[in-house]
């Protein structure tokens, strides 16, 4: 516990020296220090650390690929999105020092060079390999067959990689060399086969494309289209299809309410989380407005939605809380179904079975909630697996799945380190390829926000903003917009009306930050944030400061 001084002119007594009217009493009181930097910085870096390590001591010596799982009977293949995580992996681990650049490029080369020999189909991967380069089907319908949605994903760890590796030596030069030649090898246009609707994908065997279509449903799948605009002249889709097929002219977008929280895409609740994980390991939802839905909210709600289903809707036999929240894509348990499904925040999805990639995949859009379960999961030693935490487990039994899962995986090491630095946020939004793509689905940066603290959205169980100080920077840090720069004020106000800590800074037009600490903070308990511009209106925020 972190000791805070206050001094006070009271009367102070002591067996010593007796009892004196203007002597200075020191009262120590402790404070929480359940949510210190330091402390949650340290697990951040051994969890973060021991989930990567799935992508390098346990991946495929030879082709550098991820196994689609670990354990029983999918550690036998090879798997293509899984692989597209795990080279965003290697860029996280790159930059923290867990592998050095030489071997973390020399892994991407063999990663390269192994998917520049397999069978493509019209220049998309299938699902999965076997480990001397075949076909592995994913199911039946698709024998040789190419799998866009997949692809997509292997693709978008393409698009960070080159960004990354940008240094001119053999290998890194040899790197960006190969993907500029995949990007213009992959046929997305095929795979409407003459439609406007993109096909999940295409058997060369049997010329059948899925019925399963890439539109028209918010799901995972959004990257599909984004680079599918993006692709070369012969090979796109056009901003007309897209607006077509995967907004439905429109249709896409359906106001709901679940909880409080509005939003606009997805049905009653959503849906499982990884529908805000995959799309965005790369896209910075920050940065993302189509005219309609901005994202960062739209990704903040479906996590706020999902944790408020677990704690007050869910069966209370399933001993859901506040550490043990997050429903979403991922195996069972053994009292459970082994079966790989989708959970989500509805009775009839939901068994009880929480997966640890739900709410550590969430860190950017909940941070203080994704640290009380990573707090939780840190003390269920039976879940520790090889490569950090097993996939699933059930709080009513105690039962575990303790093998892990790529697409689960390497989500866990991406969100967590864009919450802690941006860094594949930062990387993959300066890439021209992501940029073009975003400009042709007519989704920009917002241009502009109504004043006050306009990403944060407070939890409508106890109408307060959760915030904990930055693990790596020390500090609350809150976002705030204003359409007038100029100098302002933020207050920090006790529940007694008391003023305990105040900033003035400066501000631009637009979005700022403000970071901000004191001893005089009680941690946990209840604080309005009253921020005055230059034009002095004020804005409020009730929060609790952990």
């Amino acid at each position: 516990m972190i000791a805070t001084l206050f001094i006070a002119s009271v009367l102070m007594c002591s067996t010593v020296t007796g009892c004196g009217e203007d002597e200075i009493t020191y009262v120590v009181e402790k404070n929480d220090a359940t949510y210190s930097p330091d402390r949650i910085r340290q697990l951040l870096d051994t969890w973060q650390h021991k989930t990567f390590n799935y992508f390098t001591d346990g991946a495929d010596p030879a082709s550098g690929m991820a196994l689609e799982g670990s354990g029983r009977t999918q550690d036998n293949v090879l798997t293509t999105g899984g692989t597209g995580f795990g080279l965003m992996a290697l860029v996280v681990g790159t930059e923290r020092g867990w592998i050095s650049r030489d071997q973390a490029a020399g892994q991407i080369l063999r990663i390269l060079n192994f998917l520049d020999k397999v069978d493509r189909y019209e220049g998309v991967w299938s699902h999965w390999y076997n480990f001397d380069g075949s076909q592995h089907a994913f199911e039946a319908a698709q024998e040789e067959a190419g799998d866009i949605v997949e692809t997509s994903f292997l693709v978008s760890g393409f698009l960070c990689v080159e960004q990354y590796f940008n240094a001119m030596t053999d290998k890194e030069i040899e790197i960006r060399k190969i993907i500029d030649r995949f990007w213009n090898t992959i046929n997305w246009r095929h795979y409407a086969n003459n439609s406007d609707e993109l096909s999940w994908y295409w058997s060369q065997k049997t010329g059948e494309f899925s019925e399963l279509k890439v539109g028209g449903n918010w799901n995972e799948t959004w990257s599909v289209w984004l680079q599918a605009l993006a692709a070369p002249e012969g090979h796109n889709m056009t901003p007309e299809q897209y607006k077509k097929s995967w907004l439905r002219n429109g249709a896409l977008y359906q106001p709901r309410n679940s909880y409080g929280y509005a939003y606009k895409l997805g049905w009653d609740r959503i849906g499982p989380l990884f529908f805000s994980h995959y799309s965005f390991l790369g896209y910075n939802p920050r940065q993302m407005h189509d005219g309609t839905v901005f994202y960062w909210d739209q990704n903040v709600k479906h996590t706020m939605i999902n944790r408020h289903y677990c704690l007050t809707d869910a069966s209370k036999t399933y001993l859901y809380d506040e550490g043990n929240w997050g429903l979403s894509a991922c195996y069972g348990t053994p009292d459970a179904e082994w079966v790989y499904h989708a959970r989500e925040a509805h009775p009839d999805h939901d068994d009880g079975v929480i997966t640890p990639t739900a709410a550590l995949s969430a860190y950017p859009y909940t941070p203080f909630y994704s640290t009380q379960v990573l707090l939780s999961l840190a003390k269920r030693t039976a879940l520790y697996g090889e490569y950090g935490f097993g996939d699933a487990y059930r709080p009513s039994t105690g039962s575990v799945e303790k093998r892990h899962l790529a697409i689960d995986q390497g989500p866990i090491v991406v969100m967590i380190e864009n919450y802690r630095s941006g860094l594949i946020w930062n990387l993959m939004m300066d890439n021209p390829r992501v940029r073009r793509g975003l400009e042709l689905a007519g989704v920009t940066a917002p241009a502009s926000f109504d004043d006050g603290f306009h990403i944060a959205v407070p939890n409508t169980l106890t109408g307060r903003y959760d915030m904990m100080r930055h693990p790596d920077r020390l500090r609350y840090e809150i976002d705030f917009y204003l359409a007038q720069g100029g100098e302002v004020r933020l207050e920090v106000v006790a529940a007694d009306g008391t003023v305990v800590h105040t900033v003035q800074t400066s501000a631009h037009p637009g979005e700022n930050q403000v970071a901000f600490d004191s001893d005089f903070i009680r941690k946990g308990r209840n604080y309005e944030l009253r921020l005055s511009g230059a034009d002095g209106t004020p804005h409020q925020l009730p929060v609790v400061l952990h």
